[in-house]
């Protein structure tokens, strides 16, 4: 664990030493928030739907789009090649970039909260905040898996279009910018089986003091399972393809 979270360490100073990295990955997701659900928050609950929604839309972008893509270029670093080199198993170097993915889709769900406490009539308590950015976490690690899928999978150079064709969609399919019950009729039959919108389900339900379905969480542990699966083969077909 030690090594795994010294190597985290290492990630983190590396990005946060680049600052468009980290401008992007705050203000891209708030931009989207100001302009889209700050208009839209009337009212407390209508707020605290809104920033559910995005705080989603954001760590769904770290987790997976970010994450996936910088799996993707450092498969053809050589400092990835070293590593491989040392002794240290491959999964604690991808636990490691879990945990530096967490930190950064943290600091972007932050920067929304931020700004609903600033501009809307968000009601939550201290003690609900931190169980919503807890949970908010919890359930996104499921595109932590999918972000490393497309990391294995795609190469370097295709990555972050091929990343960007399910990112932007997803997020609009799964509900995160506009309420699923305003969406195109066909858009909301699909939705329905889309892990964005039970990630979106999990967490319109909390923040509204609802009941979460057992529905929606048996949606994302089966997505997670799936893309766990995918990233295994990819892992394996790498590593064959590398000769570790």
């Amino acid at each position: 664990m030690k090594l795994i979270v010294k190597h985290a360490h290492w990630m983190i100073l590396e990005l946060l030493r680049a600052p468009a990295y980290v401008v992007a990955t705050i203000a891209f997701p708030a931009l989207f928030y100001m302009i889209f659900a700050v208009p839209e928050s009337n009212d407390a609950a209508s707020s605290n739907m809104l920033v559910a929604s995005f705080s989603c839309f954001s760590v769904f972008g770290v987790m997976f789009l970010q994450f996936g893509v910088g799996v993707s270029q450092e498969r053809s670093n050589t400092w990835y090649l070293y590593l491989k080199t040392l002794p240290l198993h491959s999964w604690k170097l991808i636990a490691a970039r879990f945990l530096s993915a967490i930190f950064f889709s943290l600091l972007a769900s932050l920067g929304i909260i931020l700004l609903s406490l600033i501009f809307t009539k968000v009601n939550l308590s201290l003690e609900r905040w931190i169980e919503f950015i807890v949970l908010l976490h919890l359930a996104g690690v499921i595109f932590c898996f999918m972000g490393l899928a497309l990391g294995l999978w795609a190469s370097e150079k295709s990555s972050l279009p091929i990343g960007n064709l399910i990112y932007l969609p997803l997020s609009f399919a799964g509900g995160l910018w506009k309420p699923p019950s305003i969406l195109p009729e066909i858009v909301q039959d699909a939705s329905k089986y889309l892990p964005t919108r039970h990630y979106g389900e999990v967490m319109w339900s909390f923040v509204s003091n609802s009941k979460v379905e057992l529905e929606n969480i048996s949606y994302l542990l089966a997505y997670m399972c799936m893309f766990a699966l995918v990233s295994f083969i990819g892992f394996r077909k790498e590593q064959s393809r590398r000769g570790f």
